[in-house]
């Protein structure tokens, strides 16, 4: 079952690339299930977190590298954690989840945070050059509430940093 899900096209397609549910859906799924007869859940699901780790690392193999930094939820499986340390060879320095992962919480937050910020200030919040877009583009939409919107003055310079600072407490 594991070889059948690898024979996909998608993972062999040169970097960057990205998809989701419009290419790997639960219809994508039971059409390359066919002909393996009824499978115990469990089953299934080791073998597409397998399939997680095995293309996780097959991306990082031409890389090099050394150290692998995880973050979101499935830092907390540690099946899928133990999985990928055993994909990458145990390479030393290999690190995933733990203290010097990017922290869980909050990142998304702060993701759209920064996006919000460059599409309000009509700065482009993409990068093309690991996205594969045709370019720099402006991202998301402003849909006014009940008054005329007032957009800020485009800054002289696109942000380079952002520092989080503590929780406001109130």
């Amino acid at each position: 079952m594991l070889e059948c899900l690898l024979a996909e096209p998608y993972y062999r397609l040169p970097a960057p690339r990205t998809t989701g549910k419009e290419l790997f859906h639960e219809e994508y799924l039971r059409a390359r299930l066919t002909g393996f007869g009824q499978l115990p859940p469990q089953d299934v699901v080791a073998t597409l977190t397998r399939l997680t780790a095995r293309t996780v690392a097959d991306a990082l193999r031409p890389l090099g590298a050394t150290e692998v930094f995880a973050s979101g939820g499935g830092v907390r499986n540690p099946t899928l954690t133990g999985m990928l340390r055993a994909e990458l060879g145990g390479a030393e320095g290999c690190i995933v989840g733990g203290a010097r992962a990017a922290r869980r919480r909050g990142k998304e937050g702060y993701a759209f945070a920064v996006l919000g910020y460059l599409t309000l200030h009509g700065l482009p919040g993409n990068a093309p050059g690991c996205t594969g877009a045709a370019g720099p583009r402006v991202l998301g939409s402003i849909t006014p509430g009940s008054r005329p919107l007032q957009l800020p003055a485009k800054p002289t310079r696109a942000p380079s940093s952002l520092t989080v600072g503590a929780p406001v407490r109130r």
